[in-house]
């Protein structure tokens, strides 16, 4: 009895960390491309740097990486 509590708990655990994985592959599926047009509007009116640096990152990764972080703070709110 003890062992198939612990395999419905254990199995409960796994769907909640699959249903959370599809969260947030959701919620960055949606946060991508708003992220994506935030920072090419930023490179292309030159609030990002200075124009003499060039970026560090391209805009694609800046766009995944915001989204990235904006999808986490949302499951950590």
């Amino acid at each position: 009895m003890i062992t198939a509590t612990r395999s419905d708990q254990t199995s409960s655990r796994t769907r909640d960390r699959q249903s959370e994985r599809k969260n947030m592959r959701r919620l960055y599926l949606l946060l991508y491309p708003l992220c994506l047009f935030a920072a090419v509007t930023s490179r292309l009116t030159g609030h990002a740097e200075a124009a003499a640096e060039r970026p560090a990152q391209s805009v694609f990764a800046e766009a995944r990486s915001s989204a990235y972080a904006a999808a986490g703070y949302a499951f950590h709110a």
